[in-house]
C-alpha cells in the first residue's frame, strides 16, 4: 500500500514503512516498485521496472534507460581515456549498456563478480548489506586494456541505485590507490538516495530523493546470510567466456545462430538471463523485439527478497553455476515461452529452473551463449 503528499510517499511493507521524498512522482513510478527483504540491516528494496532484473522489462524500455544514464555521465565526463564499471548483480548489464550508449574510443569496460577464477584478483571491496557482500575485480586478460586502465583519468561507476553512498565509497577508495592518476570519479545510477555529496566523487541519475525507513515494532530478522556455496571452487571451465568480467571493449552475440525468429512472432516471449548473464539476454531480447517479437527480459538473481508489495511471486532453487547458492526468479508470469540464457558451459545436476519455468510457458528453450568473435 503506497500514500503520496505532494512530495512524501509512504509504502508499507511487511518489515515496516518506508518514507521517500521526491520531485517527481511520476518519473518515480515509472522507474521502481517496492519491496521488502527479510534483513536485519536494510528491510527494504528497490525493485527496478526499467533493469530487466526482477521485473519483466521490455528491451526499448532498457534501452532508452542506457541511452539517459549515457548522456548524464557525458555532461560530467571529458574525452581523456575512461573505465567503466558495472556492479553485480543488477547492474552487470545496465554498466555495458551505458557503456555502449557512452561512444568512447579509448574506454572499456569491467563488471565486478561474486564467482572464483584462476585469473588474479586485481581489487575486492565490500557491500555490506549484502547478502553477498565482496566484490571482485580480477586482472584484465588483455594486456592492451592493462595498458589503457594504468591511462586512465576518469572512472566511471555504475548501479542500479545507491542509497547510502557506502558501497560508492568502499570502491573508490581501493581504486585510488591502485589508480593514483585518476582525475574524475563518476558514479551514476538510475535512483540516487545518497543524503550528502560523497567527496571526491560526482554523483549523475536519473532519479534524485531522499529515503527514511521504520521498522515495524518487534520485528525478528538476523543479519544477512552470506550466499556461499559448499565450496569455493574455481570456475574457468564453467564460465570460460568473457562477457565484461575480464574487461571487453566491444561485446556481441550472434543472435541469429541461436533463434529463427519467425517461430516467435505471434508468441508472447520471456527472455531469462541467469546470475550475472545479464547484457547477453538483453542482446537475445531486443533481437526478438526488433523483429517484431512481444519480448520482455529478466534475470535470475542470488538476493533473497520477501513476496512483497512490487515482488508478487518467486520460484527458489539452486544455482546453475556449480555453487550450490539458493537462486529466485521473482514475478513469475505466464507466457508463450521463456528462453533462458547461460554463459555457463554445463548445467549441475540440482539444477531445475527449467522444470519448474514449464507451468509459466508452453516451450522452454535453453541457449548456451558466446560472445560474437
Amino acid at each position: 500500500m503506497m500514500a503520496t503528499n505532494q512530495n512524501q510517499m509512504q509504502i508499507n511493507l511487511k518489515t515496516g514503512t518506508l518514507n521517500i521524498t521526491t520531485d517527481n512522482h511520476h518519473i518515480l513510478h515509472k522507474l521502481t516498485g517496492y519491496s521488502s527483504r527479510p534483513n536485519k540491516k536494510r528491510g527494504f528494496v528497490f525493485v527496478s521496472k526499467v533493469l530487466g532484473h526482477r521485473y519483466p522489462t521490455k528491451p526499448s524500455v532498457m534501452e532508452s534507460v542506457y541511452a539517459q544514464l549515457a548522456a548524464r555521465i557525458k555532461s560530467v565526463l571529458d574525452d581523456q581515456p575512461t573505465m567503466v564499471i558495472g556492479l553485480v548483480e543488477a547492474a552487470a548489464g545496465l554498466g555495458y549498456g551505458v557503456y555502449h550508449h557512452l561512444g568512447l574510443s579509448n574506454a572499456f569496460y569491467i563488471h565486478t563478480t561474486y564467482h572464483q577464477l584462476s585469473q588474479p584478483v586485481w581489487l575486492n571491496f565490500q557491500e555490506e548489506h549484502s547478502h553477498a557482500p565482496t566484490h571482485l575485480l580480477y586482472e584484465m586478460a588483455d594486456p592492451k586494456l592493462r595498458d589503457l586502465r594504468n591511462q586512465v583519468k576518469n572512472v566511471v561507476l555504475i548501479d542500479d541505485e545507491f542509497s547510502t553512498g557506502q558501497t560508492l565509497s568502499n570502491l573508490v577508495k581501493p581504486l585510488r590507490e591502485k589508480l593514483p592518476q585518476v582525475e574524475r570519479f563518476i558514479g551514476a545510477a538510475i535512483l540516487d538516495w545518497i543524503p550528502n555529496e560523497l567527496p571526491g566523487i560526482t554523483c549523475v541519475s536519473i532519479h534524485k530523493g531522499y529515503y527514511s525507513f521504520n521498522w515495524k515494532a518487534n520485528m525478528q530478522l538476523k543479519n544477512p546470510t552470506v550466499a556461499k556455496g559448499t565450496d569455493d571452487k574455481i570456475l574457468d571451465a564453467i564460465i570460460p567466456y568473457n562477457f565484461g568480467r575480464l574487461g571487453v571493449q566491444c561485446l556481441d552475440i550472434a543472435c541469429q545462430n541461436y533463434l529463427n525468429i519467425n517461430t516467435l512472432r505471434d508468441k508472447k516471449v520471456l527472455v531469462l538471463g541467469t546470475g550475472e548473464c545479464m547484457y547477453p539476454a538483453f542482446l537475445i531480447a531486443q533481437y526478438l523485439e526488433k523483429g517484431k517479437v512481444d519480448v520482455y527480459v529478466q534475470a535470475t538473481s542470488r538476493a533473497p527478497y520477501n513476496v512483497d508489495n512490487d515482488l508478487e511471486g518467486r520460484l527458489l532453487f539452486k544455482d546453475n553455476y556449480h555453487e550450490n547458492i539458493d537462486n529466485f526468479f521473482y514475478n513469475p508470469r505466464q507466457y508463450d515461452t521463456i528462453i533462458l540464457c547461460y554463459e555457463t558451459t554445463i548445467l549441475p545436476d540440482n539444477y531445475d529452473l527449467p522444470e519448474q519455468l514449464k507451468q509459466y510457458a508452453n516451450e522452454v528453450i535453453e541457449l548456451f551463449l558466446t560472445p560474437a568473435t
